[in-house]
């Protein structure tokens, strides 16, 4: 509000994030946004593979398209089960395992979809993969730390959308 008009309605996240003119910018812009933004609003859609479906030659060729070092593995219905490595996918082949379960690493770093950004920074400074979020131990996005970095700069683009 500004001399008694409305000048932006929306949520916190949508004001501090997409401010409607100058006035609301400058409102806005000492608001800390580790603690209005959460993990749905940062995260991107996963690559990944299924348990059920996929072998190492598939992962590996996946990671290869992508880019990635590391890929998070599901079942059939989007449960996360874990990672794999590109290295260890790699060493599979080799051996002729065919199965992910075989090479399947189970420390996932995870957290939910409403999760401040505030208490992701500790989880996501130690994590050697991007963190998974979850709702109800489904897969529904992962975080990178670029994109942590992004949504606390004041000129970040955050996706509100990511839902």
């Amino acid at each position: 509000m500004k001399d008694g008009s409305i000048v932006q309605i929306g949520t916190p996240e949508e004001i501090l994030v997409n401010p409607a003119n100058d006035y609301v910018e400058k409102f806005v812009e000492d608001v800390d946004r580790s603690k209005v933004l959460t993990a749905q609003h940062i995260m991107k859609r996963p690559e990944t593979v299924n348990l059920d479906k996929h072998g190492p030659r598939v992962a590996l060729e996946r990671m290869r398209e992508e880019g990635l070092s590391s890929m998070y593995v599901i079942d059939s219905q989007r449960n996360l089960k874990g990672y794999i490595t590109a290295d260890d996918a790699s060493e599979a082949r080799k051996k002729e395992i065919t199965s992910l379960k075989e090479i399947l690493k189970n420390d996932i770093p995870r957290v939910e979809k409403d999760t401040s950004m505030n208490d992701i920074f500790s989880i996501i400074h130690d994590s050697p993969i991007p963190v998974a979020v979850v709702e109800d131990g489904k897969l529904v996005g992962i975080i990178v730390r670029g994109a942590v970095i992004a949504a606390l700069s004041q000129d970040g683009e955050v996706n509100l959308d990511a839902e």
